[in-house]
C-alpha cells in the first residue's frame, strides 16, 4: 500500500535552509522530512535513536550539488510516533522512504543509510530496485542488528527488550535518558566507545538533546526488535546498484570484521572505505572523507529524468 502524500509545511528553516514538509505513511503516521539544494537526490537514512544532526557536518556540501532529502524515523525528531508496530518494520520504514520521494516527485535517489539505515536503504532496493540509483551504506549491518552491536552485550540487549513488558520499558529508558543527561555523560560515552575520540563535546550535545526529548520509547522497542527480526543478506548478492560500504575498526556498533568487510564481499562490484580509526559517531569525525566517497559514488550512478 503505498502512503499518501500531505504537505503539512514548506517553511525553510534555520538550519541550511532546508524546507520542512511531511507526508502520510502507510500506516497514518505522519513522519516529517526536509529538503533543500538542488541536482541528483540524496536521500539519508537515519540510525534508530538519531535524527538530522548526524549529518551535520556532509549536508553543507552536499547542498552544494545535490538535492538533499532527509526524514525523521518515526517517534523520532518531528516524526510522529508509530500508529501501528507494522509500521516500524524495516520494509515498511523503506515504504516511508519511497513515499518521501514521491512527495518530492522525484523519480529515484541515491540512498545513503547510516547504522540501521542501512537496513532501511536495503529495503528500499529489494522494493524499487529502478528508484535506487546508488547504496552508500555507513557503518550499518543489513540486518539482525544486535547479533554485531556491542559484543556479547548486544545479544543481552535484544532479549532485555523483548522480554520487558511496556511499562518496564518506559522506565528503563527513563533511566537511560537520567544517565545520558549527566553532566560526565560525554566522558562516559567515550569511555565506553561509543563516542569517538574526535567527537566534539557540541556534537554528541545534539544527540543528547534528541534523546532527552524526541524519541518515543514505544516506537522504539517496537523499532529496535524489528531491526533484529530483519535480514537482507539473501538480498546481497543481487544487488547490481553502484554500492559504497563504510566500515570504523573502531566501531563497536557495526565492527569492520563482522559488518563490513562481509558487506563489502557479498555485494559485487562494491567499493570499501575502512576508517582505521572509525567509531560510530565517525559522521562527526570523518565526514571530509566519507563525502568524498559519497560523491565519488554518485559520479557511478547518474539520475534518470524527473517523474512528471
Amino acid at each position: 500500500m503505498r502512503a499518501a502524500v500531505g504537505v503539512a509545511s514548506s517553511r525553510p528553516t534555520k538550519r541550511m535552509q532546508l524546507r520542512e514538509h511531511s507526508i502520510l505513511a502507510a500506516d497514518g503516521t505522519r513522519v516529517a522530512y526536509r529538503v533543500g539544494g538542488s541536482g541528483p537526490a540524496l536521500i539519508l537514512c537515519n540510525g534508530i535513536t538519531t535524527s538530522h544532526f548526524f549529518w551535520t557536518h556532509l549536508e553543507p556540501r552536499w547542498l552544494r550539488r545535490f538535492t538533499v532529502v532527509e526524514w525523521d524515523l518515526k517517534g523520532h525528531g518531528r516524526s510522529e510516533p508509530a500508529r501501528t508496530p507494522g509500521g516500524v518494520t524495516m520494509p515498511a520504514l523503506a515504504g516511508d522512504a519511497l513515499a518521501v520521494l514521491d512527495a518530492e516527485r522525484l523519480a529515484d535517489a541515491v540512498f545513503v543509510g547510516f547504522s540501521m539505515g542501512c537496513q532501511v536503504a536495503l529495503e528500499a532496493y529489494r522494493r524499487a530496485p529502478a528508484r535506487v540509483r546508488g547504496l552508500a551504506l555507513l557503518l550499518g549491518p543489513s540486518g539482525r542488528v544486535f547479533d554485531t552491536a556491542l559484543g556479547p552485550v548486544g545479544p543481552l540487549l535484544h532479549r532485555a527488550i523483548r522480554r520487558l513488558p511496556a511499562r518496564g520499558f518506559d522506565l528503563a529508558f527513563r533511566g537511560t535518558r537520567a544517565i545520558v543527561g549527566l553532566r560526565g555523560s560525554y566522558r562516559l560515552g567515550q569511555w565506553l566507545r561509543l563516542i569517538g575520540p574526535e567527537a566534539t563535546k557540541a556534537d554528541v550535545q545534539l544527540y543528547i538533546d534528541h534523546f532527552l526529548r524526541d524519541i518515543d520509547a514505544a516506537t522504539l522497542a517496537a523499532m529496535a526488535l524489528a531491526a533484529q527480526e530483519h535480514d537482507a543478506s539473501d538480498l546481497l548478492a543481487t544487488i547490481t546498484a553502484p554500492t559504497l560500504v563504510v566500515a570504523g575498526d573502531r566501531d563497536v556498533f557495526a565492527p569492520t570484521d563482522r559488518v563490513g568487510l562481509p558487506l563489502h564481499r557479498a555485494i559485487r562490484g562494491s567499493e570499501l572505505l575502512r576508517l582505521p580509526g572509525g567509531t560510530h559517531t565517525s559522521l562527526f569525525e570523518h565526514a571530509g572523507a566519507i563525502a568524498a566517497a559519497v560523491e565519488r559514488l554518485c559520479e557511478r550512478c547518474p539520475p534518470r529524468e524527473r517523474a512528471s
